[in-house]
């Protein structure tokens, strides 16, 4: 049984993007403590778990700085490892690229210099496209700048492969897929369940942590009620979704 669990900002401000971080701390312990194995992407991916153990990985999109002040003294000092997926073209700025909604607050991102430090603390990065766009929105050559210059340049900024991906806002359709494929070996959705055993993985389910505030109340996130509570809150999301077409 293996899941993918997403994180933003670590910050008290309770946004939509943010994560309570003395929490954030109580769903790392607490996933321990329940015996959960925390890994990384590629291990869970090349390993299919028939030790029956659960598993977990740890991803944070956009680079916000307060995943440098939070998550990486945390992690570094239980040894857990963790996936960051970066807007490129915005690394040492905020997060108001274009496309960023009103509910969000401003907030740091993180320079080269941290994100440098994330890496040889354990963490990997991926790529989270240059300019935060929708993907399934863009042209065939803009997609493909935001694919190829995103992974180039955390290649040449961080002298190591980048083969992970993450799809902003979750949007893509079946030839945005097709296109990360060519350049990347994984890709993460916003598709709220577990993995399953066929998942294609240039489309890898995750579980948003926004729906697991006060952890306490959800452990363990393992459990049948746990499982229960996001299947109603996927197909609640997915309802929300046809909706706004």
């Amino acid at each position: 049984m293996d899941l993918i669990l997403t994180f933003h900002s670590l910050d008290t401000s309770g946004s939509v993007v943010s994560y309570n971080p003395d929490e954030f701390r109580q769903v790392v312990e607490g996933l321990l403590e329940e015996g959960v194995a925390l890994v990384g992407l590629d291990e869970m991916l090349r390993e299919e778990g028939t030790s029956g153990q659960p598993r977990a990985l740890l991803t944070f999109d956009d680079g916000f700085s307060s995943v440098h002040e939070h998550a990486l003294p945390l992690l570094a000092e239980l040894g857990v490892p963790a996936l960051l997926y970066v807007v490129t073209g915005w690394v040492g700025r905020t997060n108001r690229w274009p496309t960023q909604g009103a509910e969000a607050p401003e907030l740091d991102l993180m320079d080269w210099s941290q994100l440098r430090e994330l890496q040889a603390a354990g963490f990997e990065l991926g790529s989270h496209t240059v300019e935060h766009p929708h993907l399934a929105d863009l042209t065939e050559e803009e997609l493909e700048r935001e694919l190829a210059n995103s992974k180039r340049q955390l290649e040449d900024e961080l002298q190591q492969g980048v083969r992970h991906f993450s799809y902003p806002y979750g949007t893509y359709k079946s030839s945005t897929t097709e296109a990360v494929r060519k350049h990347y070996g994984t890709a993460t959705t916003t598709d709220m369940r577990w993995l399953e055993a066929n998942d294609d993985p240039l489309l890898l389910p995750r579980v948003d942590a926004y729906y697991l505030r006060e952890p306490r109340r959800w452990a363990p996130i393992f459990g049948a009620r746990t499982r229960t509570y996001l299947k109603g809150r996927a197909a609640l999301r997915n309802v929300a979704s046809h909706l706004r077409r």
